[in-house]
């Protein structure tokens, strides 16, 4: 197995040995072994040439210099002053280059030093986060990045249509916003902003999830939240009709290590962020069937397990967000309702009600988990799950509202993965990924074995869960429409 250091400059790709920092060339014939370990910042560059170069490719193992970044320095956004993720910027933050930097044709080589430097460096930064890296998100890598070659099979018209559709919803609500609420810039972050601090409203995890937490309250957030689920729909459609590929498929970027609790994340376009009325976009290849599955109260019986709490685990095995509704909300239906005021109380709002707030006081042991929580990260200055996926506060936080949610998050990730290693490594053919949610994944199946192999599945995410989180009888769902 050999590793290096990969940069595409102007079509011309460069490759640096890691063992041997003189192995310096210009590398067109992009000829490695299927061991081979590619480390880029242009993972989906990189991914596209080799598949133009052979369709029958045996990919070597491709490391997004981006996911590995967000994995080894166990750090959110907080820590970062730039808001999308640059290689210079991956630099000037570890400080290896200074502000004034710029890349050019006589420093590239010293560029791929710097980034090989700065990977061995962080590959030993913590040896939790290196095992992880090493027998989960290596396989996590291969498996995504054979889907992204493969792309996934879309009905154009059905799209086309969907784009006029909702680019007149969008004109809509910002005539709303705009006519009525004298919100002129509705599509602009700030005014966003703006109008969430004037009503005194904690901003978190983001501001689509934040106008989503007070749509039922807020009439102007809930026109936020869908002017904002539209425009984020438009974006992935447009990419659907209009990036290469031909008419048939779409071929997303997949990220490993796509946030700091692990999810995988696709981008250009986001098919994993569709609203359910548009996933009928996504079509199954020819002779086979899709199978969407996913987890029952996934966050809750993690939350349930790891507490130990008696009563929350036996409200799983009915419906803890029921409860939740019943009981502060007054009707048992409003469940997604109830689930937004779960992740609200994991994520440390202190904004919730006192109704919200007595609900969950009455766990006990949920309530002193939580403090354990709280005093783990204080003591040890992260936090994480058994295997690795740690983050780290700022030096000056005084306080970290995000260390539950963090936990539970991060939890949740690694049995998400685990189930699809387990399902990766036990069917070779006849099962295909290709898209994953944050609770669930999309697959094909060959329609002769599709009941069978359907069962099996259920079953393995069903263990993997159960291996995490013990104290509960998880619960999955499967459905051949993917919504």
């Amino acid at each position: 197995m050999k590793k290096y250091i990969l940069m595409c400059i102007e079509s011309q790709w460069y490759s640096l040995n890691l063992e041997d920092f003189e192995s310096f060339e210009a590398n067109n014939s992009l000829r490695f072994r299927s061991t081979d370990r590619l480390i880029t910042f242009q993972a989906s560059d990189l991914i596209r040439e080799l598949y133009s170069r052979n369709p029958k490719v045996n990919l070597p193992i491709i490391i997004d210099l981006e996911s590995f970044d967000k994995q080894m320095s166990q750090e959110g956004k907080e820590f970062r002053e730039y808001k999308n993720w640059k290689v210079l910027n991956f630099l000037k933050h570890h400080q290896i280059i200074d502000s004034g930097f710029e890349l050019n044709f006589d420093n590239f080589k010293l560029v791929l030093q710097h980034l090989a430097v700065l990977y061995l460096k962080l590959i030993e930064n913590d040896v939790s986060e290196k095992n992880r890296f090493e027998n989960v998100e290596i396989t996590i890598n291969k498996l995504i990045h054979e889907r992204q070659i493969k792309g996934v099979r879309i009905n154009k018209e059905i799209a086309e249509k969907k784009c006029v559709e909702i680019d007149k919803e969008i004109y809509r609500i910002k005539n709303i916003l705009q006519l009525q609420y004298n919100i002129f810039a509705p599509e602009n972050e700030k005014q966003q902003k703006t109008y969430l601090n004037s009503k005194g409203y904690t901003i978190f995890e983001s501001l689509l999830y934040t106008f989503k937490t007070r749509r039922n309250d807020d009439l102007i957030c809930e026109y936020f939240y869908d002017l904002l689920r539209n425009k984020q729909d438009l974006e992935s459609l447009l990419y659907i009709i209009s990036r290469w590929g031909g008419e048939q498929r779409t071929y997303p970027r997949y990220l490993g290590f796509g946030t700091i609790t692990s999810r995988i994340i696709l981008r250009e376009p986001s098919l994993q962020n569709l609203r359910k009325v548009n996933r009928d976009v996504i079509v199954p290849d020819l002779g086979m069937k899709l199978l969407y599955i996913d987890y029952s109260q996934f966050e809750a019986g993690i939350l349930a397990s790891l507490s130990d709490d008696e009563n929350m685990i036996a409200l799983y095995n009915s419906d803890i967000y029921k409860d939740l509704a019943k009981s502060v909300l007054g009707d048992e239906s409003k469940r997604d309702d109830a689930k937004i005021i779960f992740y609200r109380y994991m994520y440390g709002d202190k904004s919730l009600d006192l109704q919200a707030k007595s609900y969950f006081h009455k766990f006990r042991k949920l309530e002193n988990y939580r403090k354990s929580i709280a005093l783990e990260i204080f003591q040890n200055k992260k936090i994480g799950t058994l295997n690795g996926n740690f983050r780290c506060p700022k030096d000056d936080d005084e306080e970290i509202i995000w260390s539950l949610s963090h936990k539970i998050q991060a939890t949740a990730s690694l049995i998400y993965k685990n189930a699809l290693l387990q399902v990766y490594n036990n069917f070779f053919r006849g099962v295909e990924f290709l898209i994953p949610m944050h609770d669930g994944t999309l697959y094909q199946i060959n329609e002769i074995e599709y009941d069978k192999i359907r069962k099996e599945i259920e079953n393995i995410y069903i263990e993997e869960f159960k291996k995490a989180c013990p104290k509960i009888n998880p619960r999955v769902r499967s459905n051949e429409l993917f919504q």
